[in-house]
């Protein structure tokens, strides 16, 4: 009998030792998989944070270029208007002669001259009109990059805070073991 109570209270006090040392080991991987978690919510936050820089670049490198081909393109129009008043300057001498033969060639000169331009203008609105739309995209990405940096910066602050919460906690409990 006495044997058999030694046996019994020898079992429980084991058997609670180990549960109590199962429910240590739980709760330690259950911190360390806190810490795992919120690392890798802060390497995410750090891809975004690429990923947003990655947009801000190339929405500048864009508007960039698309600046730099607006100039282009306004000397482009500088010389259509330059030439179009070189054409038209011969063209207007010949109204004020008093041979109406050469009036009136002059008048479907001026015509030519002015569709010619007229053309010539078409085709720079057309391209001024693509390189506005391409500035303006590139802008809006730079912007939405930013916006997209702005978020992601502080979610890693927040994710870094719960990193060091979790690393904390993590380091009390292996001092409690």
């Amino acid at each position: 009998m006495k044997f058999s109570t030694l046996l019994i209270a020898v079992i429980t006090f084991l058997s609670f030792t180990t549960s109590q040392a199962q429910e240590t080991d739980l709760k330690m991987d259950r911190l360390v998989e806190k810490v795992r978690n919120a690392q890798k919510k802060v390497n995410d936050a750090d891809a975004l944070i690429f990923s947003a820089d990655s947009l801000i670049e190339e929405g500048e490198r864009i508007a960039k270029q698309a600046e730099a081909d607006l100039k282009v393109l306004a000397q482009e129009r500088r010389d259509i208007e330059r030439d179009f008043f070189n054409a038209k300057k011969p063209i207007e001498k010949q109204f004020r002669s008093k041979d109406k033969e050469e009036v009136k060639q002059a008048k479907i000169d001026l015509r030519e001259v002015e569709s010619e331009n007229k053309s010539a203008m078409r085709g720079w609105d057309s391209r001024y009109r693509i390189l506005v739309k391409e500035y303006d995209s590139g802008n809006k990405l730079a912007a939405k990059g930013k916006a997209n940096q702005k978020k992601a910066k502080a979610r890693k602050k927040d994710y870094e805070k719960m990193l060091k919460a979790a690393e904390k906690n993590l380091a009390e409990a292996e001092k409690g073991n």
